[in-house]
């Protein structure tokens, strides 16, 4: 299973687009109101940073997945140890992303339809397409979802200039202080993206030089998009509006009006939104998957994507679930330690073990 460069563009395009949507938005303007879109830039600059440093990783264990590699360069016990923190990670992602898209869409469309149906459509679409062709069939279906939806994404920011007010973000700073900004940042930017997808997917590359830099178009693609976004937002509504939207960027489409014409894009809106949730789901089900059969030894992953998809359905039923789900990822713990952990700490580590055994090799040729 090997996919193009263009195609690794839209799945982390696509993947980083439908988290920045839904969740770091409304947790930066909670903490810094008018001044979100510092928090958002700043935790924008910070994923681009992690994101390059995995990318080095990738590219000194470009032959290996993150499995074999981390197992290989930290040693087995702590490399399998360090490995199911990341398949919880994706586990929990999962969890989040597929919860969201089921209160959305029992919020927005299917207000009689119970929760239990919309869960078992989009799972086994999420499945059906992992079992079928794995990365192969989800990098096809992302290469065409993906610039329609990024199109529609950067589009209906701009569609309504005459509800804007830039006095609506100001006074900068004074109000909310470098305080308030960077807990903003610090509860928003570990939900921005998820550059740990990538030690998985650099593996299924076909060229990885180029892939490098899809990824890190793909990835500030969707951060840039994000900075609009809340900028946007609050040229609209204003921080006080703004921070007491449940989905923010999907009450943005309904300001929409030009000349009472063109209104109600979200009929656009929620049918690309929930394509690309269906692209995230499909790729972390697949790493997971994936990932879980060279950590077992049992070979057939795709048995293995139909027994995680189970559990999923189980754990999501079962969990309790608010609405407003942005107070459950609030803990100091989580964004404060587990987070940077696994998203920066231990690539750093990977990076510099990485390099030391590397240079010892080239020492030793001489």
């Amino acid at each position: 299973m090997k996919i193009s460069s263009y195609q690794m563009f839209w799945l982390v395009n696509i993947s980083s687009i439908i988290v920045m949507s839904y969740l770091p938005i409304h947790l930066a303007l909670e903490q810094s109101r008018q001044d979100g879109w510092i928090s958002i830039l700043l935790g924008a600059l910070i994923m681009m940073a992690i994101t390059w440093v995995t990318l080095r990783v990738c590219k000194q264990n470009k032959d290996k997945t993150l499995i074999t590699f981390i197992t290989d360069l930290l040693g087995t016990m702590l490399g399998k140890i360090l490995v199911t923190v990341y398949f919880l990670l994706w586990f929990m992602q999962m969890v989040m992303i597929v919860k969201g898209m089921a209160e959305f869409q029992n919020l927005v469309m299917l207000h009689n339809t119970p929760m239990i149906v919309i869960l078992l459509c989009m799972m086994f679409l999420v499945a059906y397409a992992v079992y079928k062709e794995g990365i192969t069939a989800i990098s096809r279906c992302a290469e065409i979802i993906g610039p329609f939806l990024t199109f529609m994404f950067y589009t209906q920011l701009f569609l309504n200039p005459q509800d804007m007010d830039v006095k609506r973000i100001l006074p900068i700073y004074a109000d909310s202080g470098w305080l308030h900004i960077l807990e903003g940042t610090l509860y928003s930017f570990n939900y921005m993206v998820d550059p740990s997808i990538l030690l998985m997917l650099f593996f299924f590359a076909e060229n990885q030089q180029t892939a490098a830099r899809a990824i890190l178009w793909g990835t500030a693609t969707s951060l840039l998009w994000g900075v609009l976004a809340t900028l946007v937002l609050l040229f609209v509504t204003g921080p006080h509006i703004a921070v007491h939207l449940v989905v923010p960027i999907y009450s943005l489409t309904k300001y929409i009006s030009i000349l009472q014409f063109v209104q109600n894009i979200d009929a656009f809106f929620i049918p690309l939104w929930l394509l690309g949730a269906f692209i995230k789901l499909s790729v972390c089900l697949f790493i997971l998957s994936y990932g879980l059969s060279e950590w077992t030894g049992f070979k057939n992953w795709k048995l293995i994507a139909c027994l995680i998809t189970f559990v999923w359905l189980a754990y999501v039923i079962y969990s309790t679930y608010h609405i407003r789900i942005s107070y459950t990822f609030k803990s100091l713990i989580l964004n404060g330690v587990l987070y940077p952990f696994v998203y920066l700490v231990i690539p750093l580590i990977l990076w510099m073990v990485g390099s030391i055994r590397k240079g010892r090799k080239a020492s030793s040729f001489e």
